[in-house]
């Protein structure tokens, strides 16, 4: 017996979807078919693919150098049946961003690539940076796009584009337009949740002043950071491109303040592994693109 085109598909699907009843699903066959052509690949291969953990299967590390090599014969296998087209692109890029990039910056991206290539399908999780990281050493991301930093011996990165992060309030608040270490010590922030990268950049920014951040709220989500500071919950801080509407809209307004607040936007991908071809030519065109205004390309490679 060889392996079979199916059974890389579910393997595949289940290290996407950490579960063998979604994975079926995903690929339109029952779900003890899928657990047969799972069964065999691991006896092919005599060893296990995936652990239980709680209801979900957890990748093994034999897997993770497998997947790779099941992604790309996949792949190839796909720009086969599309060789009218030498050009054309076809098959699945799975995507981890987190919250700014996944919001305000990857849909411009995505939607381009797509036109070149509209038999692509994008599988986008958005999560903090940590999140990313997660994905993309379980293999359930190719790609990751995150702000700050990331240092791990499995991962390399790439500096993309350069952000700002801005310190906002809202328009109903009396402050001075300047604000002081002092002002900032003395403040109530709304911030997100530890584990973000706008969170960390903050937090090493104002560390050798502000040993420890007045936080009256944490939150997982950038939308409900902004309404609360609308509502007068205390400073915020994010990037600058997550605040343009409600600052044209005047709901909040910016301060000066001593900090420094300019971070990297980074691709990360798995080292000593191979990329698809989707997911490096999709990283081609991120890195060729121009973006947004208030964002600049990076000069580091």
């Amino acid at each position: 017996m060889r392996i079979t085109l199916r059974q890389l598909q579910i393997f595949e699907a289940v290290v996407h979807t950490g579960s063998v009843t979604a994975a079926a699903e995903m690929v339109s066959i029952s779900q003890p078919a899928a657990s047969q052509a799972l069964r065999e690949l691991e006896a092919l291969l005599g060893r296990p693919l995936f652990r239980r953990h709680g209801k979900r299967l957890q990748i093994t590390p034999q897997a993770r150098h497998l997947l790779p090599q099941a992604r790309a014969v996949l792949s190839q296998i796909e720009q086969i049946e599309s060789m009218g087209n030498e050009d054309e692109l076809s098959g699945s890029l799975h995507l981890a961003a987190s919250v700014s990039v996944g919001n305000y910056l990857l849909p411009k991206q995505m939607s381009l690539f797509k036109k070149q290539h509209p038999n692509i399908r994008f599988n986008l999780d958005i999560g903090n940076t940590q999140s990313v990281i997660q994905q993309l050493l379980t293999g359930k991301a190719e790609v990751g796009f995150i702000e700050g930093y990331c240092q791990h011996a499995e991962l390399m990165t790439q500096v993309w584009l350069k952000d700002e992060l801005v310190v906002f309030g809202s328009a109903e608040e009396e402050r001075p337009e300047n604000l002081s270490w002092e002002d900032l010590k003395e403040a109530n922030w709304v911030m997100r949740e530890a584990g973000s990268g706008t969170r960390n950049i903050l937090e090493q920014a104002t560390a050798a002043h502000i040993p420890q951040l007045n936080v009256a709220l944490s939150l997982a989500h950038m939308e409900a950071v902004k309404q609360a500071v609308i509502h007068q919950m205390g400073l915020g801080c994010l990037s600058r491109m997550a605040i343009s509407q409600e600052l044209n809209s005047g709901l909040i307004r910016l301060y000066d303040t001593p900090l420094a607040l300019n971070r990297n936007l980074l691709i990360v991908t798995p080292k000593n592994t191979a990329l698809t071809q989707n997911a490096q030519r999709f990283i081609d065109l991120c890195c060729g693109v121009p973006i947004l205004t208030g964002l600049s390309p990076s000069s580091v490679t």
